[in-house]
């Protein structure tokens, strides 16, 4: 994919540096001058010295052919701005970064594809964790009704040496089990033995009694 990321602070330099890892074709624009030539200099990838708020910007990055425009500066305005535009060339993927996250569904309602607060994900994260400090990690979906949790399954948990289909499995399942270095999808006769990593897909009114029947 072609990928045109506005904005190359923190948040821009590292998306770019994935998306180039991972084989993408990356431009990053720029606005400061020193930023995009230390920029420049560290990936592989075309950095310009523009504004992706203007028309000679974009159509100086060949913003008719890109497949995704990116918009993470640190200016909700100008991340609008710059999808607004991107969405006039034909661009079908406008992603905007906001700090503001009270302006996410202005940003909807005027075409934006997807609109996404830093800012509000790292507060929600590390809520979560306070909530489960003994969670290794987690990933809430469905609008917060699921988790997925990763845990290890410790020595006084009930369900230890039992076999995966003997477990009452109501609206939670094990869909991963991580142990002896190495990663599988474990069947109904997977017995589960102490110190392994599981991960568990829940109903989020369920985590207090999967957490106390895996970890005990």
């Amino acid at each position: 994919m072609y990928i045109i990321l506005m904005g190359g602070g923190r948040i821009g330099y590292n998306l770019a540096k994935s998306l180039v890892n991972r084989g993408h074709e990356v431009t990053v624009l720029e606005s400061s001058k020193d930023r995009a030539t230390n920029i420049s200099a560290d990936l592989d990838a075309l950095v310009v010295n523009e504004d992706g708020t203007t028309i000679r910007g974009l159509e100086e990055v060949n913003i008719f052919t890109a497949d995704a425009f990116v918009a993470v500066t640190g200016d909700d305005g100008s991340n609008l701005t710059g999808c607004l535009l991107a969405k006039e060339y034909g661009v079908k993927v406008t992603i905007a970064r906001v700090t503001d996250y009270q302006k996410s569904e202005i940003f909807r309602k005027l075409g934006v594809s997807v609109v996404v607060s830093p800012e509000l994900t790292a507060a929600q994260y590390i809520e979560r964790f306070i909530m489960r400090p003994d969670v290794i990690d987690l990933t809430v979906i469905g609008g917060g009704q699921a988790e997925i949790l990763e845990m290890d399954v410790g020595e006084r948990s009930p369900v230890v040496h039992k076999k995966l289909k003997e477990i009452p499995s109501k609206d939670f399942i094990v869909v991963a089990i991580y142990r002896d270095e190495k990663l599988f999808i474990p069947k109904g006769d997977t017995e589960i033995e102490p110190g392994a990593r599981i991960f568990v897909f829940s109903k989020s009114n369920m985590i207090p009694f999967v957490k106390k029947l895996f970890m005990g």
